[in-house]
């Protein structure tokens, strides 16, 4: 089953390689990738659709052109850019997904709010050594990820351990978020309101179930976030 509707990927390291085949070989016919970074060598072994050919080369340029050869029949709209508080609303335009591969904080909540603003849903995920959690946002959110992580963390937090996830992690992630995207293009239920956390260590998954923030900036009874301030995604400031 081939479906004409775009999904709008969010990074295109080890979340999003998993996350373009997995969304490719479900049929999806059109990928609007955005990262605005070059591949590394050190990230070849969690980054499976960039070959050691590739470094150097942007990352969405890369995962394009490997992509385009295992599927031809799926375009792929690359955007050298960064998904920022600028550019979010005209990279929406058309979509009706976002998946949010990136790797920073910032971007995430970005990603959540700009999702939730467009009125269309959200496939987060996050990986940190052996570790990754996935979380569905329905359009409109309530849930959303701002309802569960409030607002951003002090500056000086990380994102995972210094050498980086588990290879195989991103990649089980990834494919979920691909097929929780689907889900929601073919119409079928997503696991909306539910984290899942997933553990490589044990081989385990367990889902927690959230319920809406009443008082959430973005999705709440009395939203304070209506519009996309590039101040307020700044990891300069510290969390209130």
């Amino acid at each position: 089953m081939i479906l004409e509707e775009s999904v709008l990927l969010v990074g295109a390291g080890g979340l999003g390689c998993g996350a373009a085949l997995a969304l490719a070989a479900a049929g999806l016919r059109h990928l609007v990738v955005v990262d605005d970074d070059v591949v590394e060598e050190s990230n070849l072994h969690r980054q499976v659709l960039h070959k050691n050919a590739a470094v150097g080369m942007p990352k969405a340029q890369s995962l394009a052109a490997t992509l385009a050869q295992r599927y031809p029949s799926v375009e792929v709209t690359q955007m050298q850019t960064r998904f920022d508080a600028t550019s979010a609303a005209r990279l929406l335009q058309g979509c009706a997904a976002l998946v949010d591969a990136s790797d920073n904080f910032r971007t995430k909540f970005l990603c959540n709010d700009a999702a939730v603003l467009a009125r269309i849903p959200l496939v987060h995920a996050a990986v940190a050594g052996l570790r990754g959690q996935l979380l569905t946002v329905a359009a409109g959110g309530r849930p959303c990820y701002r309802c569960l992580f409030e607002d951003l963390p002090p500056p000086d937090a990380g994102v995972g351990p210094p050498a980086g996830p588990l290879g195989p992690v991103p990649g089980v992630l990834g494919a979920l978020q691909g097929t929780e995207a689907m889900r929601f293009l073919r119409g079928a239920p997503a696991f909306v309101g539910r984290l899942l956390q997933y553990d490589a260590a044990s081989l385990s998954m367990r889902l927690v179930r959230l319920r809406p923030n009443p008082h959430c900036a973005v999705c709440g009874t009395r939203p304070t976030i209506l519009g996309l301030d590039p101040s307020a995604y700044s990891m300069q400031r510290s969390s209130p």
